[in-house]
């Protein structure tokens, strides 16, 4: 995944500017110096945000076991919904607009007439500014007006969340964009939405299927359900995910289960497009110990970089795990016109970062022939060069087809097997 540079840097001091406005005027923030009062954000941010970061990072329990008590017992739940929004809001909003600038990247173009979204376990609408984000600074071309459906079961978090949805909207020039909030608890046995509910052309659940226990197979046959009755034909599913293992592989499993009700015939409608541009088995899930997951690099706004350091975190880059699926016949050359180029058994991401081996560059490919490790040799660079910072590169290394997490090889030749692939040459880059 590559994030770009307009989009990134997106999230500097006016964004720090609405935010603290807002919060000002939901009466959240006392006032606008203590977005950077180190004995405020001590007392009274700092440890929300540092329980919290941890109970999003244990590994080995579901995290709802822990979040839904701290979140319903908070000793001072003003404080709480502070510290959630100023820090989790806006990181979870740049991974949904992250995986929207992908689709922009790889040439998707929207190919609904209007624009309907929803979003499941809305909490502050991080999703739903996060595509609104995406589309503002790596257009699909979504319509100018359209509406959102928010579902969250928390109702002081849903209200905070419409509201800052309609500001930032309104920030980013999509004052015709409305909201629709529900007050609901979804139980994915009973149905993700009403019978009567209407269609929509965009599904979006982030950090949903972490609280849920129903296991992927079920999952999988309920989801198809409602999206055959309530996704438009051409529309999206985004689902992300927290990049453990546990999370992870988790969102996995259901991509299997996915295809498998795709080849019983009861979904054949069901493109995967990202991260995995393809239907093949997944090599992650093939090791126990592995997993999948993506990372991206932004510019914290200022008051963020504040609190990392009050909290001894680095959010500079941010994890994730994610999928998006198509409700359409198309191929995915269609719908990806920058894979075209490429029979689908020639494409490969990296998805792991690119580390040297002497003169090699040492990588995990994963495409249609599962996940390996891979080498490649770029022409004419040094084990020097391949260590170096760009500006001390020599000028052949700095022509050379380095590779890094997230890129996509289109045509290139290997040899070998899983656990000794070698790159010969790339073709071409995505």
């Amino acid at each position: 995944m590559k994030v770009p540079e307009k989009l990134a840097s997106a999230f500097g001091a006016e964004f720090e500017r609405l935010i603290a406005e807002f919060t000002l005027e939901k009466k959240l923030l006392p006032d606008l110096t203590s977005l950077h009062s180190p004995r405020f954000l001590s007392r009274s941010v700092v440890p929300h945000i540092s329980k919290l970061s941890s109970l999003f990072n244990r590994e080995e329990k579901e995290q709802g076991e822990g979040l839904n008590p701290y979140w319903k017992e908070s000793s001072n739940p003003l404080h709480f919904r502070l510290a959630y929004f100023l820090y989790f809001m806006p990181s979870n909003l740049f991974r949904a607009a992250a995986v929207w600038s992908e689709l922009n990247r790889l040439g998707y173009r929207w190919n609904c007439k209007g624009f309907q979204g929803i979003e499941f376990g809305a909490g502050p609408a991080s999703g739903a500014c996060g595509i609104a984000a995406g589309e503002f600074y790596a257009p699909i071309g979504l319509p100018t007006s359209g509406n959102w459906a928010l579902i969250e079961q928390d109702k002081a978090i849903l209200e905070l969340g419409s509201q800052w949805a309609q500001t930032y909207f309104s920030h980013l020039d999509r004052t015709d964009w409305s909201i629709r909030p529900f007050h609901r608890k979804i139980d994915p046995m009973q149905g993700f939405l009403p019978e009567a509910a209407p269609r929509f052309n965009l599904w979006l659940m982030s950090f949903y299927l972490n609280e849920t226990t129903v296991n992927p197979e079920v999952l999988a046959r309920q989801l198809i359900k409602s999206w055959t009755k309530h996704l438009e034909d051409e529309g999206l599913v985004i689902l992300i995910e927290p990049a453990l293992k546990l999370q992870s592989r988790r969102l996995l499993e259901l991509r299997k289960a996915l295809l498998q009700e795709k080849s019983k015939g009861r979904a054949d409608w069901l493109q995967i497009l990202l991260p995995c541009l393809g239907h093949q088995s997944c090599g992650a899930l093939s090791n126990p110990e592995d997993w999948c997951h993506e990372e991206v690099t932004w510019w914290r706004p200022p008051y963020f970089r504040t609190i990392d350091k009050m909290a001894g975190l680095d959010r500079k880059t941010l994890p994730f795990s994610y999928l998006v699926i198509a409700k359409s016949k198309r191929s995915r050359e269609e719908l990806l016109p920058a894979l075209a180029s490429a029979g689908p058994t020639t494409t490969h991401r990296l998805v792991s970062p690119a580390h040297s081996e002497g003169r090699d560059l040492e990588f995990y490919l994963c495409g249609q022939d599962g996940k390996k490790r891979a080498r490649f040799r770029p022409t004419g660079a040094t084990s020097e060069d391949l260590n170096a910072d760009s500006e001390n590169q020599s000028d052949t290394a700095k022509e050379a087809p380095y590779l890094q997490r997230g890129d996509i090889l289109l045509g290139a030749e290997t040899r070998g097997d899983s656990q000794s692939t070698r790159v010969e040459k790339i073709k071409k880059k995505a």
